[in-house]
């Protein structure tokens, strides 16, 4: 794995993503009046105190949820382990980087329907979006945001709602959501949260491969961008195509996409079993390009896989709601808890007596 002299160059750039990034959050909010605008960059993490504090941050961890208004168990205890991580260490801020050009044919994270409890603890799905054989790998990021707000969602589901109705998109909308709902669960840490989307990583880094001299990391992305096996542009129809090259990329294959995180100097990345498959390879992306430009340039976060516990036994659902998501054939989600035991991160900690999790920062 590259290391080296990658930290204070990273955090260099860091700071020049976060500059560019306040050029640019008006359009993740175009909408929005003063107030909306003002409360969907706090929720997001990318108000200027966010932003600061992303750019000083001595470490880093990511993770990379998926745009989808729903963040369902076991994926939601991701979220929540980074902020366990958190109360080990305060100085550790949280990174998500969202996944803006998944497809309704993602069943993991069902993007076409939000599953929410209503008033009376009922599960109320809102069908967003109709998952047929034509319309299924529609990439979320292509559709326009959500335009309503469901009579029956109330606590932090209409307050989510009500901004996500100022998302650029949909992928931005339900960002919106799931930042939301995670602020009103207690899972933005004290080291702080920003929620990323992925094309603005994508468009930040072919930006600095274009100027390759404006950089120390200039060489570097340009090395890498340029051994991309793959590079999609987003069409009219919302598919993904490939692109005729990478000025036009939306996304690029996913072990280049996650090699993107490395010149922010990042510390870890928090990742499972399928992440772990691949991961040797984004690690041979990095450092071909490092020796290809730079050699010790950039250094690529450490992967943490993730710890498993048993989050029912923590944060059981109602019995009625458990029959009824047996029923529906969905799990148990983030917001559903919010719904049914408010700020329980306040409260609950399931990874504090496993083995393991709670030594020394990690990075340190």
């Amino acid at each position: 794995m590259a290391t080296g002299q990658g930290t204070a160059v990273g955090s260099e750039l860091r700071a020049g993503l976060c500059d560019w990034l306040r050029s640019r959050r008006r359009e993740l909010l175009p909408s929005a009046g003063d107030d909306a605008f003002r409360d969907g960059l706090a929720v997001l993490g990318l108000d200027d105190a966010g932003l600061d504090r992303f750019a000083a941050a001595r470490r880093v961890v990511v993770t990379l949820p998926h745009a989808s208004p729903n963040v369902f168990f076991p994926r939601a205890g991701v979220g929540w382990y980074a902020r366990h991580l958190q109360t080990v260490d305060p100085d550790l801020f949280h990174l998500r980087v969202a996944l803006t050009h998944v497809n309704f044919s993602d069943l993991g994270w069902r993007p076409y329907a939000w599953w929410y409890l209503d008033r009376d603890g009922a599960l109320t799905r809102e069908t967003l979006f109709t998952r047929n054989k034509k319309n299924k790998h529609v990439v979320v990021a292509s559709l326009p945001p959500l335009e309503t707000v469901p009579p029956s969602a109330h606590g932090a589901d209409r307050e989510a709602a009500e901004l996500a109705r100022h998302g650029a998109d949909r992928a931005v909308s339900h960002l919106l959501l799931t930042a939301t709902v995670e602020r009103a669960a207690g899972l933005h840490g004290a080291g702080g949260t920003l929620y990323l989307p992925l094309d603005l990583l994508v468009e930040y880094v072919r930006g600095i491969a274009e100027r390759p001299g404006a950089s120390a990391h200039g060489p570097w992305a340009e090395a890498l961008l340029a051994s991309a096996t793959q590079a999609r542009r987003l069409e009219p129809d919302g598919r993904l195509a490939a692109a005729d090259g990478r000025a036009d990329a939306f996304v690029f294959d996913n072990p280049t996409n996650l090699a993107l995180l490395a010149p922010l100097a990042c510390t870890a990345v928090l990742g499972g079993a399928k992440m772990a498959g691949y991961w040797g390879e984004v690690e041979a992306r990095v450092d071909a390009a490092a020796s290809a430009a730079r050699p010790g340039l950039p250094r690529l976060p450490q992967l943490v896989r993730m710890p498993e516990p048993d989050y029912r036994a923590v944060l059981a659902p109602s019995r009625s709601l458990a029959d009824a998501l047996a029923s529906a054939g969905i799990e148990y989600s983030q917001g559903m808890a919010v719904a049914g035991h408010g700020r329980y991160a306040d409260r609950i900690d399931p990874f504090a007596d496993l083995p393991g999790t709670s030594g020394p920062p990690i990075g340190s």
